[in-house]
């Protein structure tokens, strides 16, 4: 149980993380290289990229609604803060480990299995755009009733979770697909990494 304002602050944090993990793994990568599948199999880098677009799409506006909502009908946000707990769970089977290790392997749905062809400008600008208003959503939720308020999952539309929840699902996705990204990042041919380390050289 936090403080409402200091939960927001460790998600922003989780999200500095993240952002900088981006412009280091990926911005400033070979643009070959966010195509190649590694070489156990999987995604590519950008099709990793692709599947958090389609979560960002869905959550994104979801969570600006409801913090809105909140505004404008001037909830006063609860003294504490504490996980619904579904949302709970969610969190925790997304969220790697402290060692970088997942907790459990699980499959995509259908709908956010990435194509296999991308356009690495489109879909690195979009996830760069998608940072910056989650970013902006967490500056409006500080002064927000994040607990008293829902945002429908992209499982069901039955199924919802309490704003706050939903924040920090979408960063445990996140962190849980940047683990994902640097690991294909050691996996890749060795060209690349000498095509990057030139690149930086300049």
């Amino acid at each position: 149980m936090k403080n409402p304002q200091d939960f927001i602050k460790t998600l922003s944090m989780q999200l500095a993380q993240i952002e900088q993990t981006f412009e280091h793994e990926v911005v400033k990568a070979n643009e070959d290289s966010l195509s190649v599948i590694p070489n156990y199999g999987g995604w590519s880098i950008l099709q990793v990229l692709d599947h958090l677009n389609f979560y960002n799409r869905w959550y994104l506006p979801k969570i600006e609604m409801a913090i809105n909502k909140s505004i404008t009908q001037k909830k006063r946000p609860p003294e504490f803060y504490k996980s619904g707990w579904l949302g709970a769970y969610f969190i925790k089977m997304m969220q790697p480990k402290p060692d970088g290790s997942l907790a459990s392997k699980m499959d995509a749905p259908k709908n956010a299995i990435p194509a296999t062809i991308l356009n690495s400008e489109k879909v690195l600008n979009e996830f760069s755009t998608h940072l910056a208003h989650l970013s902006c959503l967490l500056n409006l939720a500080m002064n927000a009733d994040i607990s008293n308020t829902r945002v429908v999952t992209s499982l069901s539309s039955w199924v919802s979770l309490k704003t706050g929840d939903s924040i920090a699902f979408l960063l445990a996705h996140m962190e849980r697909h940047f683990v994902q990204i640097v690991r294909i990042k050691q996996s890749i041919p060795h060209k690349y990494v000498i095509s990057e380390l030139e690149t930086e050289a300049y």
